[in-house]
Order: structure tokens, then C-alpha cells, then sequence
């Protein structure tokens, strides 16, 4: 057992050493980061009063992307239509994993047509 106390020992130092060099960078590039976006904004206004998609320079290129996101303010009112209207492509595939594993407790297997698998990883706590 001595093994595993002097194993647990060094991952929590090693654990916590990780987080505060992790901690030290994230400040460190705080001011970097501002900066950054304080450039994307210009530089995004530039593409904007030329009307155009990309600006070529010596320096590189700058151009813009649209980033789309959709989240549902009212999921009841979503799915309600989706399934009134038949526009399942409107919606995302997938299992809940959540779902599944209680599914799996009752029934003994997963749903069909859904592959489950389980992992397991450790996790150490640090010593009251």
C-alpha cells in the first residue's frame, strides 16, 4: 500500500502544480487575449466600411467568417412543430447518454440500433 500512498502523492502534487502554471498562463495571456479581440473588432470594421469578404496585405490576410448558432429559447414549442410538420431535419441525432443508461438498467441492454460503451478512469481526491 505504501506504493500507492507515495503514487497518490505525487499525482495530486503534480495535479496541482499543473493547475497553477495553467492559472499563471490564462493571467498571463489576459492582456494578449484583449488585445486580440480588440484588433478583430477593427479589423472586422475595415472589411465592413470596404464591403468585402478579405483584404490581402503584406502581412497575410484578413478575412471574415459567419459563425451561426441556433438554441432553443422554447424546446417545448420546437419539438411540438418538428413533430407537427414532420421536419426531423431540423434536429440532431444522437442517444442521451443519460437516457440510455437508465434504459440499460431496465431492460438489460441498450436500445436498438445504439452502441454503449463505458469506461472507466481514475480520479484521486487530495487528503482532507
Amino acid at each position: 500500500m505504501a506504493n500507492i500512498d507515495a503514487m497518490v502523492a505525487e499525482y495530486v502534487t503534480t495535479r496541482d502544480i499543473i493547475k497553477t502554471i495553467e492559472a499563471e498562463q490564462k493571467k498571463a495571456l489576459e492582456p494578449l487575449k484583449a488585445a486580440l479581440e480588440v484588433l478583430n473588432v477593427q479589423l472586422l470594421d475595415q472589411l465592413n466600411q470596404v464591403g468585402g469578404n478579405s483584404i490581402a496585405t503584406d502581412s497575410g490576410t484578413v478575412y471574415r467568417t459567419e459563425k451561426k448558432y441556433a438554441s432553443l429559447g422554447d424546446p417545448k414549442a420546437f419539438m411540438d412543430y418538428v413533430l407537427e410538420h414532420g421536419a426531423f431535419d431540423l434536429i440532431d441525432r444522437k442517444a442521451n447518454v443519460t437516457a440510455v443508461v437508465e434504459f440499460i438498467k431496465e431492460n438489460d441492454a441498450p436500445p436498438p440500433g445504439v452502441n454503449f460503451t463505458s469506461t472507466f478512469v481514475v480520479g484521486v481526491r487530495r487528503k482532507s
